[in-house]
C-alpha cells in the first residue's frame, strides 16, 4: 500500500478480536517509528509495553490503589483503554525548557503518527487515547515512571474486530491561504 493510501485509509480502532499480539511486533514497528523528526534528535520517548499478565498485573494495582467505593468507577475508566489486547504506553522526559518541552511533544506526536500507520500496514490497529488518569502521580508510580516523565499517551493495540470506513476529511484547498 502507498504512503497515501496509508494516510487514507488509517482509522482509529477500539474493538478488537482476542488474538494477542506479540511485543517483539510492537518492538520491530517502534523500530521504524523512531525515525520521526525531533528536534536536536533528543528522541524524547521511551516505551513501556502492557499486555498479558503484566497487563492484567498492573490493572490490578492501579484498581486496587483505590479505597473500596472508587473502585468499580477506576475500574470502568480504564478498561476503555485497557480492554485492548496490548497497551502502549508513550513516555516523555519532562523539559525544564518550555519551548524544548514543547518540541519533544510534537515529535511524541510524530512518533505516534509513524507508530500508528505502522499498525495499519502490518494488518493491526491502534487508537490513541488520553485519559486524564495518565497525568495522575497514582498511576505514574505504579507504571514506574519517575516524577521527570510524563505520559503522552496510551495506544491501544489489537487485530482489529473490523475496519471500520474512513471519515472524510475538509480538503486542505479550503483551509489554505497563500500569502503573497
Amino acid at each position: 500500500m502507498s504512503i497515501k493510501n496509508t494516510l487514507k485509509n488509517r482509522v482509529s480502532t477500539t474493538k478488537f478480536t482476542k488474538d494477542n499480539v506479540n511485543p517483539k511486533t510492537i518492538i520491530d514497528l517502534l523500530d521504524f517509528a523512531v525515525y520521526a523528526p525531533n528536534h536536536k534528535m533528543r528522541e524524547p520517548w521511551r516505551f513501556i509495553i502492557l499486555e498479558g499478565e503484566g497487563k492484567t498485573t498492573f490493572v490490578s494495582k492501579y484498581i486496587s490503589s483505590f479505597k473500596e467505593i472508587e473502585q468499580s468507577d477506576q475500574q470502568a475508566l480504564i478498561h476503555k483503554a485497557f480492554q485492548a489486547p496490548l497497551v502502549l504506553a508513550i513516555v516523555m522526559p519532562k523539559n525544564p525548557d518550555f519551548r524544548d518541552e514543547l518540541e519533544d511533544l510534537q515529535a511524541c506526536a510524530a512518533l505516534i503518527e509513524n507508530f500508528l500507520l505502522l499498525l495499519t500496514e502490518e494488518g493491526l490497529s491502534g487508537a490513541w487515547k488520553t485519559p486524564m488518569y495518565i497525568e495522575s502521580d497514582r498511576f505514574k508510580d505504579i507504571l514506574g515512571l519517575s516524577s521527570q516523565e510524563i505520559v503522552v499517551g496510551l495506544i491501544m493495540v489489537g487485530y482489529p474486530e473490523q475496519i471500520p470506513n474512513p471519515k472524510s476529511r475538509k480538503s486542505a484547498r479550503d483551509l489554505t491561504t497563500i500569502y503573497s
